[in-house]
């Protein structure tokens, strides 16, 4: 179902913009010389795109666009076809949305689902935006190519903002682990979660810098061969490459903390560990004793002796057991640490 179709554009030389109309009614905004943006939202991109295009008189099947891996590009000489993918948030990770621009002369059409409300925030500042440009009826390629541009250009700083809360989560999460008091986790389960959040906003920036790169140097018919309006298509590849270079950043940020958290983790372990070998060394030197006392006949009656020997050796031994792990393990086995390990107890 098609949700909204808005038209905005230049009519001699002065911006107009109209958020509702129906998809019959867009042939007749569209004149010679007069640039004509058409924003479609619909439900279901891969249902309502054909028959967009078919009432619109768009020959190129978007078919050839929607089977491509995250984006797209497809020059037809009088037509250009796009996909840009939108980076949404989901349930702790994060998923792609497509955007189609379809352009011929004087005519930029772009579809998206609702994901795309960045799209129709800009469409919102579109008299602004349309002031601009080129009027000209000879410039046509250049007022079309700058609207183009600005379009990808909001997608890209759209896509950014989710690259910050995906650093929130990670930056909380480091946050959580650090705490004193957790709960039951399943913290292989939120790095990967994680993980799977980055390499997917990567991938859909990756895929972003190849067709804005394939816009730039393919020399399509639709768009302009002024350099000083294609250097806004290398301003979006420098941004683009800086996310990347970001998102790469902080995927090493997620690898080195889970490698610090499972560190962490070892070593706790490891130090719960020496402490039941002291344990049982402090268990095993009054047992053996214990034992040899027991294979004397008549130890009945020397109860009271045998015990304060097996006390005193118990004493003796944990004392041993302590002070040579202190002093091998340093102080990470203090009594400040079990100090501070039953407060924690206490508190829960």
């Amino acid at each position: 179902m098609i949700k909204a179709v808005s038209v905005a554009g230049l009519q001699n030389g002065v911006p107009f913009k109209n958020p509702s109309v129906g998809l019959d009614e867009v042939t007749q905004f569209v004149t010679a010389g007069n640039l004509v943006w058409v924003e479609c939202v619909v439900d279901s991109i891969t249902e309502e795109t054909p028959k967009i295009l078919e009432k619109l008189g768009i020959t190129m099947d978007p078919a050839i666009l929607l089977s491509a891996y995250v984006s797209s590009y497809e020059d037809r000489g009088d037509t250009l076809g796009l996909m840009i993918p939108f980076v949404v948030p989901g349930n702790n990770t994060t998923q792609t949305a497509p955007l189609l621009m379809f352009m011929k002369k004087d005519f930029v059409l772009t579809i998206h689902d609702d994901y795309g409300g960045k799209i129709t925030r800009l469409y919102n500042y579109a008299p602004t935006l349309l002031r601009k440009l080129p009027k000209d009826p000879e410039q046509w390629a250049d007022r079309q190519t700058l609207l183009l541009a600005r379009i990808i250009d909001e997608i890209s700083e759209a896509n950014f903002s989710i690259l910050r809360l995906i650093v929130e989560r990670a930056e909380q999460f480091e946050i959580d682990l650090a705490g004193s008091r957790q709960v039951t986790r399943d913290i292989s389960l939120e790095l990967s979660n994680m993980k799977t959040a980055l390499l997917t906003f990567l991938n859909a920036i990756w895929a972003t810098y190849d067709t804005v790169h394939n816009l730039k140097y393919g020399d399509a018919d639709m768009v302009s061969d002024d350099e000083t309006i294609l250097a806004k298509f290398e301003v979006i590849l420098g941004r683009l490459d800086r996310q990347i270079q970001m998102s790469e950043n902080v995927m090493q940020m997620v690898a080195t903390g889970a490698n610090v958290i499972q560190t962490e983790v070892t070593n706790k372990v490891t130090i719960l560990i020496i402490w039941w070998t002291v344990a049982g060394t402090a268990e095993l030197v009054p047992n053996t004793i214990a034992t040899v006392f027991g294979l004397y006949p008549g130890h009945e009656q020397q109860f009271w002796p045998i015990v304060s020997t097996i006390i005193v050796s118990a004493g003796l031994a944990t004392a041993v057991a302590y002070f040579y792990v202190r002093r091998f393990f340093g102080k990470t086995l203090g009594m400040e640490r079990l100090r501070n390990i039953r407060k924690r107890f206490k508190k829960q």
